[in-house]
């Protein structure tokens, strides 16, 4: 069940507890604290979390850096060695 910001193992029927104050998870949700909070769960004080903890839409870090060098590039002025060295002033030694 859930505690302030924490989690606790609860038995139903112990001190009151009803179904309704056990904690439901939900695997979907964007926020991913809780499910954090469940992966990081260790005995011997609590169970081990087993199954899906979180399954949400989202990018891979692999196409978020990909995309992030895709919009750099575009703004770029030059997109090759040559053009680089053609952006600043250009003069000849003799």
């Amino acid at each position: 069940m859930q505690d302030g910001f924490g989690l606790k193992v609860v038995k139903l029927g112990e001190n009151g507890v009803t179904e309704k104050d056990i904690l439901v998870h939900d695997a979907h949700c964007m926020d991913n604290t809780l499910q954090l909070k469940l992966a990081l769960m260790e005995g011997p004080d609590f169970p081990v979390a087993l199954g899906v903890i979180r399954d949400v839409e989202a990018p891979t870090y692999d196409d978020a850096v990909n995309a992030q060098i895709e919009e750099v590039a575009a703004k770029k002025k030059y997109h090759n060695f040559q053009e680089l060295l053609m952006t600043n002033d250009i003069w000849e030694v003799k």
